[in-house]
């Protein structure tokens, strides 16, 4: 009965956003033709990039202790843990060759998305693979892998799986204005920081390697610490914009807030500090696109020329799937040795898998139960100060705060509209009396339906009107909830509105394998991700459409109008009600009471197209249902879990 019409439509808005972005990106590169101007291009990609990630919280002790230390015939594995943060453990593994005399090279290994973190067996790999050739290497846990878990059954739920751990951490961060990737390239960095306080370190010749996860916080620490001379990021470095054509969902790390605005691409990152060694690896059957990634090589070896230094920049693709797999270790190896001056095989001898539990550097295995504190409770404190801080705004400061955040413009006019007579003809659903398309910007076409009182189907009603948003569907909601259907009565219409991604234009297909708004993974993220990335609010660009559907029934000769919001679609219209011109009232059904809730809950099933980046650094929701006084209602309130009442 309720056919997604645009199913496809925010997905191809997105496409087309990234085409034109890249595009251009393009051409900027292709007009650079001197040194001075790469060198411009750099230092621009630095800052830019430096600005995505930012701000990096100080330096402090970071307490190492050294918790076991074993012998084996060719490296001696000492198990390290660390406070990146106060409080916050981070565990690790150092491998020291044997037989070496003086300084050796370094190199900080980073994991990929593994439940055994550094005891993984391509990680174990590389980082015995290195010490065998004369390498020091520190091999670090990713949070919530390894030991470094931070989830578990009292926090209300069964652990969450890896990349849905570290996407249930990000999106919550979201409304402090934080990022995931600024926590995990931290602890990178201050794991740097380690590694080169050894006296058996040489730190002029120091790399960085990783798969996947570990490819992805390997680029980073490319693109942020200048103490690296070397870099071989592993099946990552493709394209944001082949990522979005071929539907590709990542987690909250790999999304840097409005890295694809500011005109940047994943080997941008690469550039920041041009022309530093560095090796792309790819493989010919892996999901980040091979095309991209030789694409990538091509953008990097460019870049360098023109800097004046050739033999820096280099691509290998091996011939399987995602993984880091022997052969790219050894390409790895190879680039490594080459620069620092390391003689002798790239092949890979003399690795042997170590137990899991040899490896841990706490008792347990657990930094959690060795006393570590967790990321989401670092978010909540985060956001108690920040409550503490901004007290109550004025109407006034609450209404630019939330423009801004939403990144609303005032559009003038109605906006233009489609009849879609065939559907208002169609007696699928009852009491509907005609359909438009309204569009609230080039490629976005806001589904709105009138039901009740009979009108002509080419027009939208007159008089008094209520605009009802749903929670995921507004005319499932007709059909299935009783308050819902009680709007439609005969003093009043009934227009149901979707606005994009919402209804009528949610994704079924590709990425929306877990098509659910509350999955962590699912095609609402990704979009709200892509957003993000592009420096806007999908929220914001929800609330658009309803203003413009509010627009659009003005024009038509609707002289009241009431807006009725539930679940998600109660945050959009309570923002709608309080941003639009006309000044509507607002009634809201299970409604999020307040941000400050997803905070202090560890799990949560709100989505990120929920959540305005940084909103709780100016205001929470109870701020704004108070702004809207007299002409506001609500009841039934939803907690975090998307559940009945207030946890």
């Amino acid at each position: 009965m309720y056919t997604n019409r645009y199913s496809q439509m925010v997905q191809e808005y997105y496409v087309r956003r990234l085409r034109a972005i890249m595009a251009e990106r393009a051409e900027r590169l292709n007009r650079l033709k001197t040194r001075a101007q790469a060198q411009a291009y750099v230092r621009r990609v630095r800052a830019a990039v430096r600005r995505c990630f930012a701000p990096f919280p100080k330096r402090t002790p970071l307490n190492p202790v050294i918790t076991g230390r074993d012998e084996y015939r060719p490296y001696v594995l000492e198990k390290v843990v660390f406070e990146s943060r106060p409080g916050f453990l981070v565990t690790g593994n150092l491998l020291l060759p044997k037989g070496r005399t003086g300084k050796c090279p370094a190199v900080l290994g980073v994991c990929g998305h593994s439940v055994e973190g550094k005891a993984a067996v391509p990680y174990q790999s590389f980082a015995q693979g290195l010490a065998v050739k004369g390498f020091v290497v520190f091999l670090l846990d990713p949070i919530s892998q390894g030991e470094r878990f931070q989830f578990y059954r009292k926090d209300g739920a069964p652990r969450p799986p890896l990349t849905q751990a570290h996407t249930m951490m990000g999106t919550q961060m979201t409304l402090v204005g934080d990022f995931f990737g600024t926590w995990r390239v931290w602890d990178a960095m201050r794991g740097l920081d380690y590694l080169l306080s050894r006296p058996e370190v040489d730190r002029s010749r120091v790399g960085v390697t990783g798969n996947s996860g570990g490819g992805t916080l390997s680029t980073y620490v490319t693109a942020l610490d200048p103490r690296v001379t070397m870099a071989a990021p592993s099946c990552f470095i493709c394209s944001y914009l082949a990522n979005m054509e071929n539907e590709l969902s990542a987690d909250a790390e790999q999304n840097p807030p409005g890295i694809i605005g500011a005109g940047l691409d994943h080997v941008d990152m690469l550039l920041c500090y041009a022309p530093r060694p560095t090796l792309i690896l790819g493989q010919q059957d892996d999901y980040f696109d091979a095309r991209y990634v030789r694409k990538a090589g091509e953008d990097l070896k460019r870049v360098h020329a023109l800097l004046g230094s050739r033999g820096t920049a280099e691509v290998f693709v091996g011939p399987r799937g995602h993984g880091y797999h022997v052969e790219n270790r050894e390409a790895m190896y190879a680039w490594f040795m080459k620069h620092a001056g390391l003689r002798g095989t790239a092949r890979e001898r003399g690795v042997k898998i170590v137990d899991a539990k040899r490896l841990y550097a706490t008792p347990r295995g657990e930094t959690h139960r060795a006393g570590s504190r967790r990321v989401f409770e670092f978010t909540a404190e985060r956001a108690g100060a920040l409550a503490k801080r901004r007290g109550r705004p004025a109407p006034g400061t609450l209404q630019a705060a939330a423009r801004r955040l939403l990144g609303l413009r005032q559009a003038k006019g109605a906006p233009p509209y489609r009849v879609l007579i065939r559907w208002a003809r169609q007696n699928d659903i009852p009491n509907r009396q005609a359909v438009f398309a309204v569009e609230s910007e080039p490629g976005i076409l806001v589904y709105v339906a009138s039901f009740g009182r009979a009108h002509p189907f080419m027009h939208a009603p007159t008089g008094k009107v209520t605009l009802y948003v749903g929670h995921t569907s507004g005319e499932e909601d007709v059909g299935t909830i009783r308050a819902v259907r009680a709007l439609n009565t005969p003093a009043r219409s009934l227009v149901v509105v979707d606005p994009r991604g919402i209804g009528q234009s949610r994704p079924q297909a590709g990425c929306a394998r877990q098509a659910s708004f509350d999955q962590v993974m699912s095609a609402d993220y990704f979009h709200a991700a892509a957003g993000d990335m592009l420096g806007e609010s999908v929220l914001g660009r929800r609330v658009f459409d309803v203003m413009r559907a509010i627009d659009f029934l003005c024009a038509g000769g609707a002289t009241d109008i009431t807006l009725m919001g539930r679940g998600l679609g109660s945050i959009t219209v309570a923002f709608a009600a309080l941003l639009h011109p006309c000044r509507p009232r607002a009634r809201l059904l299970h409604y999020l009471p307040s941000y400050q809730s997803i905070v202090d809950s560890p799990l949560y099933a709100w989505p990120l197209s929920a959540f305005p980046r940084g909103v709780l650094k100016h205001f929470d929701l109870p701020d704004v249902y108070r702004a809207l006084g007299r002409r506001f209602t609500r009841t039934q309130p939803w907690n975090a879990h998307m559940k009945q009442g207030v946890q």
